[in-house]
Parts: structure tokens; C-alpha cells; sequence
């Protein structure tokens, strides 16, 4: 059950969250969403990293049994901080690879 646990911690780690993070910085490069720029990208990855940090402590301190419910909570916490680790990579992506928009020029009629 542990070893299936922790392969499934890594899967998410060194599969998921690297995918998630191409996947951000891929609809960046393309110009997806319109309303984001590098100011939103810099903000998505300060507070991500931030969130995915704190949760991603708070699992590895809490060193629950594994029978009781708090174990199920330290998971999560490890769940949810690694995919939100990934969004951080990908908005750390998204800075250097999001298109500036084209400035318009308006007419002199």
C-alpha cells in the first residue's frame, strides 16, 4: 500500500507536474488566455509556488499513521502541492514564452 502511495507521489511529481507546466507555457506561447501578460504569469507563480510550498511542508511535518484519517490529509496535501508546483513551472515557463500584443495603431480620421 506505502510503496504504491509514494510510486504514485512520483508519478505525479516527475510526470504530471512537468506535463502541466508544457501544457501552460505551450497556451502561452500561443497567446492563450488573451488576457494574461508576463505581470499575471509573475503573480500565477509567486502564489503558486508559495501555496504548493506551504502545503507541500505542512504533509511532510504532519508524519501521520497510516491508519488513521490524517494520513489521507497528508496525502493530499502532497497531492495537491506537487500539482500546484507544476502550475508554478508552468507560469515560470510562461514568463519568457508569452507573446507581447501587437500594438494597434489608430487611424487619424
Amino acid at each position: 500500500m506505502i510503496g504504491m502511495v509514494d510510486g504514485l507521489l512520483l508519478f505525479v511529481l516527475f510526470v504530471i507536474s512537468p506535463a502541466i507546466a508544457v501544457a501552460i507555457g505551450y497556451a502561452a506561447w500561443k497567446g492563450r488566455p488573451k488576457t494574461f501578460d508576463r505581470d499575471n504569469y509573475v503573480l500565477g507563480f509567486i502564489a503558486c509556488l508559495f501555496v504548493s510550498m506551504s502545503l507541500l511542508v505542512y504533509a511532510q511535518r504532519m508524519q501521520a499513521d497510516v491508519r488513521t484519517w490524517q494520513y489521507l490529509l497528508q496525502l493530499t496535501c502532497a497531492f495537491i502541492g506537487f500539482l500546484l508546483f507544476g502550475i508554478a513551472g508552468g507560469c515560470a515557463i510562461s514568463i519568457f514564452t508569452c507573446r507581447a500584443k501587437p500594438i494597434t495603431q489608430k487611424s487619424n480620421e
